[in-house]
């Protein structure tokens, strides 16, 4: 777990609070994920994070569930309470949190790229928050449709195939590209437009490298925010929910200003 920065960016945050809590890393094999999770409250633990491969796992063994952690069916942010193990779903609202802070309002429709796990918090989000438009693309058509079903029925959401992309662009459009393509080589999951439509934004989960597609934005003009957002308001959330403190009063920019310092 060396290479985590979720210590970094939790312990800044407690220290700036003046919170007499401590957050630590480890690894845990899925054979030892239960017992682990169990013996935490033992050993004074307020709650943990939770993160692949163990979300699911981590949703199975919760004895009480927040509502958007029943509907991804996953958890990420566990809480000791009352001799209980609570779950919580803190990726996709942390990863709004982040936008919102720029964009508050601004789209009405956005292009998923991808239909994985980050998708599937991304996705639930945003027609938890009122988007009108939804366009997946995926590689595997049966994966995207397996999403859909499980969105809510507020907004249409379209599926098409990642070269379709250009095709979905239009202004005031929201692109999250949500795969890890781009993480290890220069690629790019869907072809890379002429033009970038006035208002489109493209949110990148990726963070601590520039990806092609984020390039190539930016290139023309556009703007784009990469995934640290994302790692650090759902960090806030967490923190929030384990303090009981409201999330205005988690140090948010500290958090981002510290993460920027490792990376650089």
């Amino acid at each position: 777990m060396s290479h985590s920065m979720s210590p970094l960016i939790q312990n800044t945050a407690l220290k700036f609070m003046g919170d007499k809590l401590v957050y630590l890393a480890a690894r845990v094999t899925d054979e030892d994920f239960g017992r682990v999770v169990r013996t935490l409250p033992a050993l004074g633990a307020v709650g943990a994070n939770v993160t692949v491969p163990h979300k699911i796992r981590a949703y199975e063994l919760c004895d009480a569930l927040s509502e958007r952690a029943q509907k991804m069916k996953a958890v990420n942010t566990l809480k000791f309470q009352d001799d209980e193990v609570f779950g919580d779903n803190t990726d996709g609202v942390g990863w709004w949190d982040a936008l919102v802070r720029r964009f508050a309002g601004r789209f009405e429709k956005a292009v998923v790229i991808g239909a994985g796990g980050a998708s599937r918090a991304i996705c639930h989000t945003l027609m938890d928050n009122g988007l009108s438009e939804l366009v997946l693309l995926n590689r595997t058509a049966a994966k995207a449709h397996r999403l859909r079903d499980e969105l809510s029925s507020a907004g249409v959401v379209k599926i098409d195939g990642l070269d379709s992309f250009v095709q979905h662009l239009k202004p005031d459009t929201l692109v999250v590209q949500t795969t890890s393509v781009g993480l290890k080589d220069g690629g790019s999951p869907v072809p890379l437009p002429e033009l970038w439509p006035e208002g489109c934004f493209l949110s990148e989960l990726i963070y601590g490298r520039q990806t092609r597609l984020m390039t190539h934005v930016l290139a023309l003009g556009g703007e784009v925010q990469d995934g640290l957002g994302m790692l650090c308001g759902q960090a806030a959330e967490s923190l929030a929910l384990w303090t009981e403190r409201p999330l205005s009063e988690i140090p948010f920019d500290e958090m981002m200003k510290a993460a920027r310092k490792r990376l650089s």
